[in-house]
């Protein structure tokens, strides 16, 4: 929406990953941030689903 932002403020990981993988083709850069996505996204999704599930389960 932004074009970017001021200075680049609006990139979002995802956008930095999009943008080497796809449009600079440089997919060790592309890869190693989608799997830093993915690690921070697991670190708080799955304690959050152990959380829930051990509720349920009583």
């Amino acid at each position: 929406l932004t074009s970017g932002g001021p200075g680049g403020s609006a990139w979002l990981p995802s956008n930095f990953m999009y943008e080497y993988t796809f449009k600079r083709n440089e997919m060790a850069v592309g890869s190693a941030s989608a799997i830093i996505m993915l690690m921070t996204i697991s670190a708080i999704i799955v304690p959050y689903l152990y959380s829930e599930l051990k509720e349920k389960a009583r």
